[in-house]
C-alpha cells in the first residue's frame, strides 16, 4: 500500500515541480532580455544565472508542488471510493496519509541539504558576476557599516553610513553620499556629515565635510570576500557569524532569526500537507487540476506571508529567533488540524 500511495505521488509532484521551475525561469529569463538586448549583459550570463538558480527555486516553489500533488493523489482516492476499500480492509484513514507524510519529512530534509550545501556557493557566484551590489552591510568589532549601492569596477560606495562604537555605546556615525577607495583601506568620502554622540546616545556636536579622507580598515576585496547575504552562507558559516557577534559585544537578533529560518523553511514540505488532509476526508470537496493547482498556489501564497511576517517581527525583536521563524509552520499546520475538525464533524 505504501509503495502503491508513493508512486501515485511521484509522478504528479516531480510534473509540476518541473512545470513551476520552468515558468519561473522562463519569466526570470524575459526580465533580463532587455538588458542582453541593450548591450548592458551578455547572454551566457544571463543563462548561466537562470540555471544557477535551479536550485534555489526548487528549494521555494517544491511545496508548491507537494501540496498540489498530495491534493490530485486525495482527490482521485476519494472520487474512486479508494478510501473506503482500505477502510474496509481494516486500514485506518490516517494510516493511508502517512506515506505522504514520510515523503513531506524526506523532501524537507532534501530541500534543506539543496539550501544549505548547493544554494550558497551558486548565490555568490551569481553576486560576484554582477557589477553592483546592492544593500552592502559590513561590521568589525567596533564598527558597522551600509551602503546602499557598491560599483565594483569604480571601487565606490554610495549612500554610506558609518556606526562607530565605543564599550557597546554609540560614539559617532558619519554619512556620505559618495565613497571612493584610493588605496587598500583608504577611501575619500565626499558631500557628508559626521555626528558625535555622548554616552546618553545624546547627540552633541555635528559638522559637514565636502570631502573626508579616512581609514575604513576595509579594503573592497575584503568587503566582497566576508560580506555576505543569508541566503550566501551554510548553515555552519551563520553560526560561526552568530558566535563571532556575540564574542564583539553584539546582540546578532537578524543572524539569530536567519539561522531559524534555514530550519524551518525547507520544513514547509512536512508542514504543507496538513492542508490536504481534509481532503481524505471529505468525499464532496471538488479536487481537480484547476481546484488544486489554485488551492496550492493560495496555500503556498499565504504561508510565505504569514513567514515573512513572522521573519520581520523577529528581526525587530517582537517575537523570539524561534517562534518567529516557525510561525508560519505551526499556522499551517494548526490550520490543518482544524480543516480536519471541521470536516470531521
Amino acid at each position: 500500500m505504501d509503495r502503491y500511495i508513493t508512486r501515485e505521488f511521484i509522478k504528479p509532484f516531480f510534473i509540476s515541480l518541473l512545470t513551476f521551475i520552468f515558468l519561473y525561469l522562463f519569466i526570470q529569463f524575459l526580465q533580463g532580455l532587455g538588458g542582453v538586448l541593450k548591450g548592458k549583459e551578455k547572454l551566457y550570463f544571463l543563462l548561466r544565472d537562470c540555471l544557477f538558480q535551479v536550485p534555489l527555486v526548487f528549494v521555494q516553489l517544491s511545496p508548491i508542488a507537494v501540496l498540489l500533488a498530495s491534493l490530485l493523489v486525495l482527490g482521485t482516492f476519494s472520487r474512486y471510493n479508494e478510501t473506503v476499500a482500505f477502510q474496509v480492509a481494516g486500514i485506518s484513514i490516517y494510516r493511508i496519509f502517512l506515506p505522504l507524510l514520510f515523503a513531506g519529512l524526506l523532501l524537507s530534509g532534501i530541500s534543506f541539504l539543496v539550501n544549505d550545501r548547493i544554494v550558497p556557493p551558486l548565490s555568490l557566484k551569481i553576486e560576484s558576476g554582477k557589477k553592483e551590489v546592492h544593500g552592502l552591510t559590513f561590521r568589525t568589532k567596533d564598527k558597522m557599516l551600509y551602503a546602499q549601492l557598491f560599483d565594483q569596477e569604480k571601487k565606490t560606495l554610495f549612500d554610506l553610513q558609518i556606526l562607530s562604537y565605543v564599550d557597546e555605546s554609540l560614539d559617532r556615525t558619519i554619512n556620505a553620499k559618495k565613497a571612493l577607495n584610493i588605496s587598500k583601506e583608504t577611501w575619500l568620502l565626499e558631500n557628508g556629515i559626521i555626528r558625535q554622540f555622548d554616552r546618553q546616545g545624546e547627540n552633541i556636536s555635528q559638522h559637514e565635510f565636502k570631502s573626508l579622507k579616512i581609514n575604513l580598515e576595509v579594503s573592497p576585496k575584503t568587503l566582497l570576500t566576508n560580506y555576505r547575504k543569508t541566503e550566501q552562507l551554510s548553515f555552519k558559516e551563520l553560526l560561526s557569524l552568530l558566535r563571532k557577534l556575540k564574542k564583539d559585544g553584539f546582540y546578532p537578533a537578524i543572524q539569530l532569526v536567519d539561522l531559524q529560518s534555514k530550519i524551518a523553511l525547507p520544513f514547509i514540505n512536512f508542514f504543507v500537507l496538513f492542508l490536504g488532509l481534509p481532503f481524505l476526508l471529505s468525499f464532496h470537496l471538488p479536487v481537480g487540476k484547476f481546484f488544486g493547482v489554485g488551492f496550492s498556489l493560495l496555500g503556498c501564497f499565504l504561508y510565505y506571508w504569514i513567514f515573512s511576517i513572522g521573519i520581520a517581527l523577529g528581526k525587530e525583536g517582537l517575537l523570539y529567533p524561534f517562534l518567529s521563524a516557525w510561525f508560519a509552520n505551526l499556522s499551517l499546520g494548526t490550520i490543518g488540524v482544524s480543516l480536519l475538525i471541521f470536516v470531521r464533524k
